[in-house]
């Protein structure tokens, strides 16, 4: 948990999704209530929706006061709908789901985790089904499990999630009078996560 006291929003984009938003939403408003005791809000952008996306987010809205819609006249995409989440939210700390896949709670809890190093401007965290390395598998079988044989493994591309971290009063600062007196520096890290999965 940040060991500031700063306002959490959360941004997901939707377009013409009203049959998984609610979903999505309450699946965020969950993990957000376990993640941290900090204030939270979600800021729903719905990418000029023909649906019934509309109707499913007043509704959500109407029964969570955490939730607040943005809406946009005619699509966009999924970058202007993030920065028009990002231009309406008020927390300091703002996650940006960047796909309209299910929001991986893993990923924004580990965004959660680097945010406590209160030099992070912003991060990125982007998980996607991959074979499991060898190595990993031959230390897995190693401990005595039978890992590679419960290896499901995922089509290509199914299941993208990317989710991005953004520190509001770090931006502030880049963008003021004495922002390039900042050096800003990149670091990836990669990592694999095993999840069990529901046994048929």
């Amino acid at each position: 948990m940040p060991s500031q006291s700063n306002r959490i929003s959360v941004v997901l984009p939707v377009r013409d999704g009203a049959c998984d938003i609610s979903g999505r939403v309450l699946s965020v408003l969950e993990a957000l209530s376990d993640m941290t005791r900090e204030a939270t809000e979600v800021v729903v952008v719905d990418d000029g929706s023909k649906d019934a996306t509309p109707e499913v987010l007043d509704e959500l809205k109407s029964r969570y006061p955490q939730v607040r819609v943005v809406r946009h006249g005619r699509p966009r995409g999924l970058e202007a709908s993030g920065q028009s989440g990002l231009e309406k939210a008020r927390g300091d700390l703002v996650f940006i789901q960047e796909t309209e896949a299910p929001v991986r709670l893993e990923d924004m809890h580990r965004l959660l985790q680097m945010s406590e190093d209160q030099t992070v401007v912003a991060a990125r965290a982007e998980s996607h089904p991959r074979p499991l390395s060898p190595p990993l598998l031959r230390r897995l079988r190693a401990w005595g499990t039978n890992a590679d044989q419960q290896v499901e493994e995922s089509p290509n591309g199914t299941n993208k999630s990317s989710m991005q971290m953004i520190r509001r009063p770090h931006l502030q600062s880049l963008a003021g009078p004495k922002g390039n007196r900042y050096r800003l520096q990149g670091e990836t890290i990669l990592s694999t996560t095993i999840e069990p999965t529901a046994s048929a």
